[in-house]
C-alpha cells in the first residue's frame, strides 16, 4: 500500500487558542445553567485544554520568581493572564465534577488550582481563600470533616484579614462552616455561628 502525504499539523495561534477558550467556556457555563451537565463537562474539558495550551507548560514560579526579571512588563502580564485563565478552567471543571459527585476528580482539579494560586499570590490572598473554601466544601461532601474544618479556618482567617466583617464572602463561608458543625453534632458551636451570621447580616 502506498503511503500518502499528510499535511503537517500547524500549532494553533495564540488568537485561535484564546477564541477557543472563550467559546468553550461560554458554552460550558450556558450548559451548566441549563443543567446539561454532561455537555458542560465536555465544553469545560475543551476550554481547559485551550488554557493549558496557552500556558504551554509555564510554571507559576516563572512569573513570580527571579525568572520574571528577564521578562518585559507586558510579557509578565501576559503570562499571569495565562495562568489565571488556567486556574479558572480548573475551577470550572472541579465545581462541575463536585456537582456530579465525581469527588476525586474534583479534588485533583481544586488541588492543582490551589497550587498555582499559592505560587502566584501566596497564602494571604482572596483568590487563595476561594480555593480553600471550595476544597472545604468538597471535603464536607466526602465526609472528611476534620480536613474540611482546617480548610474552613484557613479560608476564614484570610477573608477576615482582607474583608469587612459583614462581607458576603465571609457570611457564605460561615454558613457552610455552620452546616459542617451540625453534621458532626457540634450543635452548640453551630448555633453560635448561626447567631454570628444573623448579626453580620443585620449590620
Amino acid at each position: 500500500m502506498m503511503e500518502t502525504d499528510k499535511a503537517p499539523q500547524t500549532k494553533p495561534s495564540r488568537e485561535e487558542l484564546l477564541a477557543t477558550w472563550q467559546k468553550y467556556s461560554e458554552e460550558g457555563h450556558k450548559a451548566h445553567q441549563d443543567r446539561r451537565y454532561a455537555f458542560a463537562e465536555l465544553k469545560f474539558i475543551n476550554a481547559l485544554k485551550a488554557a493549558e495550551a496557552l500556558a504551554d507548560g509555564l510554571k507559576s514560579s516563572e512569573v513570580t520568581g527571579a525568572a520574571k526579571e528577564k521578562l518585559t512588563p507586558a510579557e509578565q502580564a501576559g503570562q499571569l493572564e495565562d495562568l489565571e485563565r488556567l486556574t479558572r478552567g480548573l475551577n470550572n471543571l472541579a465545581a462541575l465534577y463536585q456537582l456530579q459527585g465525581k469527588y476525586q476528580m474534583a479534588e485533583e482539579m481544586y488541588e492543582r488550582c490551589l497550587d498555582i494560586k499559592l505560587d502566584l499570590f501566596g497564602e494571604l490572598h482572596l483568590d487563595t481563600a476561594v480555593n480553600l473554601h471550595n476544597l472545604a466544601t468538597l471535603h464536607c461532601a466526602k465526609r472528611r470533616f476534620e480536613k474540611a474544618e482546617i480548610l474552613f479556618k484557613r479560608a476564614l482567617e484570610i477573608r477576615e484579614k482582607l474583608l469587612p466583617a459583614n462581607s458576603p464572602e465571609i457570611i457564605s463561608l460561615l454558613k457552610n462552616y455552620a452546616v459542617m458543625l451540625s453534621k458532626v453534632h457540634r450543635e452548640d458551636e453551630a448555633k453560635e455561628m448561626e447567631e454570628r451570621i444573623k448579626t453580620l447580616e443585620n449590620q
